[in-house]
């Protein structure tokens, strides 16, 4: 279970049949996997040219990436991870609580207008949070997204982790803001990065709704994202996966004692 080699009851149930002779019906197979700590769980995708050796070596090797940056001394560094989601007036369908034998629905449109939230939150630090919306995904808009991060805390250098998608700038290619150093993940592997629960907080809270307007949609959001950003305890809680924080803390860099700074 541990190694995900089933995917159902019936599975286990022909592998002790024909590895082991033992006939167990499904209730006793569901009665032992209890037994045994397992749990049913919607699995995460993972797409097929995933390379988990990669992603492996990564988490393994983020220290020395962030010291190869040769980030200019004498400025503190803050260390982000980042990432944008797509919202829209096409409503979101989710589970919803209803009675026993009550069947609920959730109001529908096809009504085709979309904004992407980028997200920045700070690795240990201040674990400050940064929003911010724009109506597209696109290098003009992703590099006004770290010009909006830095003008922020002007007197920091600020490491961006993210990952490798064709609107993210590269460093080989594309001039990026001054301050800006950017750490780029493996790809396939959105695991990696903690940013990709914002999804789901934003999903809840606008799910099973209609939408009239994107500003109204927006102005939601506001208030949902607004205990994230105003509570630095609640960033370091999305952010504390600990191989993440160990190669942070590992490195010689210091980050900065600023106060977290908000904008949406």
């Amino acid at each position: 279970m541990r190694a995900g080699r089933w995917k159902r009851a019936k599975e286990v149930q022909h592998w002790l049949r024909q590895r082991h002779e033992q006939k167990l019906s499904l209730a006793g197979v569901y009665y032992w996997l209890g037994k045994l700590g397992g749990v049913l769980k919607v699995p995460r995708k993972t797409h097929a040219q995933k390379d988990a050796a990669q992603a492996e070596e990564f988490q393994r090797t983020l220290c020395d990436k962030l010291k190869s940056l040769n980030v200019a001394g004498g400025r503190p560094v803050r260390i982000w991870v980042a990432d944008e989601h797509r919202y829209g007036l096409i409503p979101v369908v989710r589970k919803c609580w209803t009675l026993r034998g009550l069947r609920p629905t959730a109001p529908y449109q096809t009504k085709y207008e979309w904004g992407y939230l980028y997200t920045a939150l700070e690795v240990d630090g201040q674990n400050a949070a940064e929003f911010l919306c724009l109506p597209e995904v696109n290098l003009e808009m992703s590099r006004l997204f770290l010009e909006r991060l830095v003008a922020r805390d002007p007197q920091a250098e600020h490491v961006v982790i993210w990952d490798q998608a064709g609107f993210h700038p590269q460093p080989h290619l594309h001039d990026l803001p001054a301050q800006v150093h950017l750490i780029p993940l493996p790809p396939y592997s959105p695991e990696l990065n903690p940013v990709e629960i914002i999804g789901d907080v934003i999903k809840d809270r606008i799910a099973n709704t209609l939408w009239a307007t994107l500003e109204s949609l927006e102005a939601a959001l506001g208030e949902e994202l607004r205990p994230i950003y105003e509570n630095a305890e609640r960033v370091r809680s999305l952010v504390s996966h600990n191989w993440l924080i160990n190669q942070v803390n590992a490195t010689a860099t210091e980050n900065s004692a600023i106060p977290n700074s908000k904008w949406y």
